[in-house]
């Protein structure tokens, strides 16, 4: 049986309510689980931390730094002679994803300035140990944690605190190579002000949904 024009109006509306109550329950669900990631993302180097449900649901949420540069004149003169290496000239310029890793890492202080000989040697005073360290850690913090209980035969709690310091210590080393090829002769501290003053960076988080059919 056809519906007629009335009947097909009323049933639109009815889906629509229905559509925007799901919509408004799936914010509150949504909300819910934002919450729960940041609370067990807090004070760890992960950025993603995945939730499952039954039937091969899962939901991941993952956090990211979002750059927005204010002036790019300020972050070309930051970068000097590496500017075609870490920006995208295009119509406009966009950031590669080590420059924006690099540049949320100098703008919010996720840095420590550090060598990583230093903190392997604060965690081992045994010369094989700290050798083997030296090649595994890669500033990847899970990964790192692992060798680092596995090598230095540390407890899970130090390990994850040396693994967090060797991100920073990791992302300080990046920030001086960058310092010493772009040629611009100023500190880290100068180049920090600079950053400040020419971006904005929002911390935001993304989830999706995956499932299996």
């Amino acid at each position: 049986m056809e519906m007629t024009i009335r009947e097909a109006v009323d049933r639109y509306a009815e889906l629509q309510a229905q559509i925007d109550g799901a919509k408004l329950e799936m914010d509150g669900i949504k909300a819910y689980i934002e919450t729960q990631a940041e609370a067990d993302l807090e004070n760890t180097k992960m950025k993603t931390v995945e939730y499952y449900g039954t039937h091969g649901c899962r939901v991941v949420v993952q956090n990211a730094a979002t750059v927005k540069p204010i002036s790019w004149v300020v972050i070309k003169e930051v970068l000097g002679k590496t500017v075609p290496d870490f920006l995208k000239e295009e119509t406009k310029y966009s950031l590669t994803e080590v420059a924006k890793t690099m540049l949320a890492n100098m703008f919010k202080g996720d840095y420590i300035e550090d060598s990583i000989e230093n903190v392997v040697c604060r965690m081992t005073d045994d010369p094989k140990k700290q050798k083997v360290l030296m090649k595994r850690l890669k500033g990847k913090y899970k990964q790192d944690m692992k060798n680092i209980m596995k090598y230095a035969e540390l407890d899970e709690k130090d390990a994850s605190d040396y693994a967090f310091m060797v991100s920073e210590v990791m992302a300080y080393q990046n920030i001086l190579r960058i310092m010493e090829a772009s040629g611009n002769g100023g500190t880290v501290e100068e180049a920090v002000e600079k950053v400040k003053s020419a971006l904005i960076v929002e911390d935001t988080i993304k989830v999706s949904l995956e499932a299996e059919e």
